[in-house]
């Protein structure tokens, strides 16, 4: 054989190779996509699909293709009602903690003013505690004046003095 016709003849072989090879790729995806299809798992290993039956068929016609757009739609609704699920939890426990720290407030303000008072009432229990025991001690402060009738206190009573060697034995 000629130089030109083994070229031409490889040339032509490695066409048909990749055209074959490229029907088989596709065919290959197809199986991967639907395993279950045996109408598409004979196409792929290489044997001519004649057994197709009215089952298969019927499944092709039957079947939807998958609309991405409506799927990636209600994935992101879902996404939303989630984020705002989470956007209300968090709303909330930002609110309950305020509204403890407005109560921890309340409280330490009532305790304060209770403090106050107790602090009041206490000073005005011992101001009338003091005018009443100043109003039960009549005796007058300072050095009290006697009359002439008066007994001395025993303190300033005089006592007579006895001395031992003095007096008749």
């Amino acid at each position: 054989m000629a130089k030109g016709t083994i070229l031409s003849d490889t040339f032509e072989q490695l066409a048909e190779l990749g055209v074959s090879s490229a029907k088989k790729t596709v065919k290959s995806m197809a199986q991967i996509v639907n395993p279950f299809d045996g109408a598409k798992t004979s196409a792929v290993s290489g044997e001519p699909n004649t057994g197709k039956t009215a089952e298969v068929i019927n499944r092709g016609k039957d079947h939807t293709p998958l609309d991405f757009k409506k799927l990636n739609d209600r994935f992101q609704d879902k996404d939303k009602l989630q984020a705002e699920a989470l956007r209300s939890r968090y709303f909330q426990s930002v609110k309950r903690e305020d509204e403890k720290i407005l109560e921890r407030k309340n409280m330490s303000e009532q305790q304060k003013k209770q403090q106050e008072a107790n602090e009041a009432y206490e000073q005005k229990r011992r101001e009338q505690q003091k005018k009443q025991t100043q109003q039960q001690d009549d005796m007058p402060t300072g050095k009290a004046k006697r009359g002439v009738m008066a007994r001395k206190k025993s303190s300033e009573q005089q006592h007579v003095e006895n001395k031992p060697a003095s007096g008749k034995q």
